[in-house]
């Protein structure tokens, strides 16, 4: 890192700069501290680029494309300004060394460690290819190495695969050397292109040279398209792969996510680099820790009551005794804790404070009328939206959400002491895509209209939140845990779905269980609730017998009777209600009697009844705090059935918190007017204590950091809540 010369500023929004990092033709490099203490790459764009209104528009379009990808081998955008005067994004921070670096200054990599880097690598490509993306530019010094495994960085020259102007022929893109034959003719690309970029990676890291030699960049280029690689000194059990990734014609390459099963196997007996190389990183990692010191902050929670009636204790009691504890927090990023959790065994802390609780019953329009008191008329105005399904698959939870929030709203509007009205604006996206992009835009034209809470569907959160970007509105969401739908403008109100796995990992530690079979069904989900999990379990010692076991399998009796023979002494499955009820089936015909434990798409009532008594006793982690079993939600609860004669839904609760933190935020600016610009940075720096969960989030990107986690056993056909951390409260 080099230090800040006098034309670097000192920080960029909320980003203490703290030095270079590097520069190019387009800006610089800085390295920054967010509040929350994550240190950042922050790409600043130079201001005659900045003054191109092409150039502006690609940048936005590129950014927002960027931010899809969301793998634990590719280094996510955290945050972006694309409209600022200097427009700039920033993404996590790795302090370890390039490739070729590594390899330039101390040699090849073993085999074992190719395979590795090849394995994750492949993964991140994987993820960049199912968000429409093709890299473009896979080389060694894009790649760098962390003790946890390589980063793919700079997505800078990324296209997305529909981009018919951006990936105009005759026109040559990326590193030589590293180009497949069709990138070197200038040729149109699709995802094969990377995978070959890739095989070059991986002949340079086991041999430390190019497949198609060195020199000038013409000969490199005409080897590339008209010569055979170069893989005379690549370790034979690197041949197979390696070598069909690099055939010339794209159709005979395998995919990327092919290259990542074929090389995936079992990292327990150590680091998968050499030594040289981790004490490089260890003294970089250490460096980083003599920086500055994080700057203090503070956000003043302002006087008055509670958002739900009656004063504000600060005891964190729930909805409508309070409720708010808006202190200013520096949390870690959920990565680094959930590392320092599977290294020593730290438990976690209980959840769900029980709630003593009296629910107004007195009127109040829910959608935000001033509750028959001419003497709150003259309050401030604030509107809330209100993103669902209401008529397509997730009607069921999308009409609790919304049932909950109407409860919340009036009750907030029928306090005395309330410093404003607020008003809902609830827009029902059936699920689908496209009219979860219209709600946005519904809601952008309303100036008043501060924040939204949705949406219930996961496709329609991802096309969503591109909108919401562009609109500039908070988004706070209580059910989407994808790890890939992070943005500046996104708070994800629950632990993301790698990091609700921390009471797995706590669970099987306690019970010294080793042999686990941790099965994915091959969709996202799947791999985004197991793949952690299992390099963490590995990192800790644990035997992991990794399972695909596909979405719609018919045979799930053979499946379940292959991973019986192989006798583990615990069952993980991470993939849905509808599959998982069949194999819980399965499992007991098979014979396993072993602990069976499950993800949060699990903890529906469409599983037990799908499994029938073959459920009994399955362990389903979940982040929603179940109404019917967790104890401080059952005031809620009692008062959403008063309400509306019905049984409240799973997330219900968490969205009636969603208001009251909301509420709580835009009270603790204590300002009679609250725009869009003022609540997102009070959101991702106030802790909230709801009904169901303490909120908190990082300030750099959104990320849940409190502790969200709940563990159910099915008993008696019901899930019934037991702790945090699988063992009984």
């Amino acid at each position: 890192m080099e230090p800040l010369r006098s034309t670097d500023p000192a920080r960029i929004a909320g980003y203490r700069v703290l030095g270079r990092l590097g520069a190019g033709g387009m800006g610089v490099v800085l390295l920054g501290r967010s509040p929350g203490g994550a240190l950042v790459a922050i790409k600043l764009i130079r201001a005659e680029y900045a003054d191109d209104t092409a150039f502006r528009t690609r940048f936005r379009r590129e950014v927002a494309i960027a931010r899809q990808v969301r793998n634990r081998w590719a280094v996510p955008v955290v945050d972006a300004d694309t409209e600022a005067p200097a427009p700039w994004l920033a993404t996590e921070f790795v302090p370890g060394p390039a490739l070729s670096e590594a390899v330039g200054g101390g040699g090849p990599l073993p085999e074992r460690g190719v395979r590795a880097l090849g394995s994750m690598l492949a993964e991140a490509l994987d993820a960049v290819h199912a968000a429409g993306l093709v890299h473009r530019d896979v080389k060694p010094g894009n790649v760098l190495l962390g003790l946890d495994g390589p980063r793919l960085i700079d997505f800078g020259i990324a296209r997305a695969l529909d981009d018919t102007v951006l990936t105009a022929t005759d026109v040559i893109v990326g590193s030589p050397g590293f180009l497949s034959p069709e990138q070197a003719q200038g040729r149109r690309i699709g995802p094969a292109s990377d995978v070959f970029s890739l095989g070059c990676v991986l002949v340079y890291a086991a041999t430390g040279g190019r497949p198609f030699g060195s020199g000038p960049v013409e000969a490199m280029l005409f080897r590339t398209v008209h010569d055979t690689a170069d893989l005379s000194a690549l370790p034979p059990g690197l041949l197979p792969v390696v070598g069909a990734c690099l055939s010339k014609d794209p159709g005979d390459r395998p995919a990327a996510a092919d290259v990542r099963r074929a090389f995936a196997e079992d990292l327990s007996g150590g680091s998968w680099l050499p030594g040289p190389v981790t004490h490089l990183i260890a003294e970089r990692s250490a460096r980083m820790l003599a920086l500055p010191d994080i700057d203090a902050t503070s956000l003043d929670a302002g006087g008055g009551g509670g958002p739900f009636g009656g004063p504000d204790t600060g005891a964190g009691t729930g909805a409508g005794s309070g409720g708010r504890d808006t202190t200013a927090v520096a949390p870690s990023p959920g990565r680094r804790r959930f590392l320092a959790y599977v290294a020593g065994g730290a438990a976690l802390a209980a959840t769900g404070t029980t709630a003593a609780w009296l629910v107004s019953s007195g009127g109040g329009d829910p959608v935000g009328g001033n509750g028959g008191d001419d003497g709150k008329a003259a309050r401030p105005e604030l509107r809330i939206g209100l993103q669902a399904d209401l008529s397509g698959p997730s009607a069921a939870l999308g009409k609790g959400q919304e049932r909950a929030v109407r409860l919340a709203v009036a009750e907030h509007n029928a306090r005395g002491d309330a410093a404003f009205t607020l008003r809902l604006t609830t827009v029902d996206d059936g699920g689908d895509e496209e009219r979860a992009k219209a709600a946005v835009r519904r809601f952008a034209e309303d100036p008043l209209l501060v924040a939204a809470i949705g949406a219930t569907g996961t496709d329609a959160a991802r096309e969503a939140l591109v909108a919401y970007d562009e609109a500039a509105l908070p988004l706070l969401s209580v059910v989407d845990g994808d790890i890939r739908h992070l943005n500046r403008i996104f708070l994800c109100a629950r632990p993301r779905n790698d990091m609700q796995m921390l009471p797995v990992a706590q669970f099987l530690g306690a019970y010294e269980i080793d042999r686990v079979a941790l099965v994915d069904d091959g969709t996202e989900y799947g791999r985004q609730t197991t793949r952690f999990l299992d390099a963490g379990l590995r990192g800790n010692g644990r035997t992991v017998l990794a399972e695909t076991v596909r979405e719609g399998s018919r045979d799930l009796d053979a499946e379940a009777e292959r991973i019986a023979a192989k006798r583990p002494g615990a069952v993980v499955y991470g993939g849905g209600w509808s599959d998982a009820g069949r194999f819980a089936k399965s499992l007991n015909r098979a014979g396993f009697l072993g602990p069976r434990i499950a993800t949060q798409a699990v903890h529906d009532p469409r599983f037990l009844a799908e499994a029938g008594q073959d459920a009994a006793g399955w362990l389903v982690v979940s982040t929603a705090a179940d109404p019917a079993s967790v104890p401080s939600v059952r005031p809620f609860a009692a008062a959403y059935r008063k309400r509306f004669d019905g049984v409240p839904p799973l997330f219900a609760a968490e969205a009636y918190d969603a208001v009251g933190l909301i509420a709580a935020c835009a009270e603790g600016l204590g300002r009679e007017k609250v725009g869009r610009q003022d609540l997102l940075p009070a959101l991702r720096t106030t802790t909230y204590k709801g009904v169901s969960k303490s909120y908190a989030f990082e300030p750099a990107n959104g990320t849940y950091t409190g502790t969200g986690v709940f563990v159910y056993r099915v008993e008696r056909g019901r899930f019934r809540y037991i702790g945090t951390d699988g063992r009984e409260v």
